[in-house]
């Protein structure tokens, strides 16, 4: 796993693949549910079995090579918005299918922007601080029982990784937000949203070809307001995928989907998506 550099996703997929399931069956068992005799284990909350999937996340130590794993359900899929250099608030259009490029994509981070390697940290501890007993650094201890058994204390210096997310046990409703409210994005930014959203295995986890088909039910925007703690929600919703309707606080009305997932002020204000998963 240590040769893992965020393209090769053979060297480690099997390894990874076998850590998902395990926690996947430990988040599952951890939710308290009613069991009755002669019926499977059922999830307490309606919103686990809906809504619940799994986030992968590994980061490459650029100094060690250290690769470290974060396995942990999630039901709410966060997108940064792509960072548009030199493009202009009103004319950019980017699409949710970039957005999940870039979220899937490998990353690279700074020293000041990685979150900390334990292996880094471990050296560090030896360099600045140590535990010096009888002359001798134990925490440097790395090999118990052979002559090797003390490290020595080189400097160790800060360094950059990659990082890579990726998803599995894709759930029956998708929900993705858009993070408009950030630092680096943009709040006008256009947001082509697809009536149809298909995961290949550059975004789910596997070894296969097989693709995840997901349909648009739903979509929230966020309107009148620069701040997400102002302004007011418009919500558009189907039943059937195929008669829509937009509720705007106690307005209901009839509406065109494709004319409205086209439109300039849909773009600009859609917030969080909703998506429910298909057959092929």
């Amino acid at each position: 796993m240590q040769l893992w550099d965020g393209t090769q996703q053979h060297l480690y997929n099997d390894l990874l693949q076998s850590l998902s399931d395990v926690e996947w069956l430990l988040f599952q068992s951890s939710v308290k549910g009613d069991v009755c005799p002669g019926q499977q284990r059922r999830c307490s909350s309606v919103i686990d079995e809906l809504f619940a999937f799994q986030l992968i996340t590994g980061q490459l130590c650029d100094a060690c090579h250290q690769l470290s794993v974060n396995i942990e359900p999630c039901y709410i899929l966060p997108l940064c918005l792509p960072r548009g250099e030199g493009h202009s608030q009103t004319t950019q259009l980017v699409s949710v299918d970039e957005c999940l490029r870039q979220f899937s994509s490998t990353e690279r981070l700074t020293a000041a922007e990685r979150v900390d390697c334990v292996r880094c940290d471990r050296d560090q501890l030896v360099v600045e601080t140590g535990c010096v007993v009888m002359g001798r650094d134990i925490v440097g201890c790395m090999k118990v029982g052979s002559r090797d058994i003390y490290r020595p204390s080189t400097e160790v210096t800060r360094s950059g990784c990659q990082r890579r997310s990726m998803l599995t046990y894709c759930p029956p409703y998708l929900i993705i937000q858009l993070l408009r409210f950030t630092a680096h994005s943009k709040l006008t930014t256009a947001v082509s949203v697809p009536p149809r959203l298909l995961l290949g295995n550059d975004v789910v986890m596997g070894d296969d070809n097989s693709v995840t088909h997901y349909q648009i039910r739903a979509l929230c925007c966020h309107v009148d307001s620069h701040v997400v703690s102002d302004g007011h929600y418009v919500t558009y919703a189907t039943v059937d995928d195929v008669t829509w309707y937009m509720f705007d606080d106690v307005t209901v009305t009839k509406v065109n989907i494709d004319q409205e997932l086209m439109s300039e002020s849909v773009q600009q204000s859609v917030y969080i998506l909703f998506y429910r998963r298909i057959t092929s």
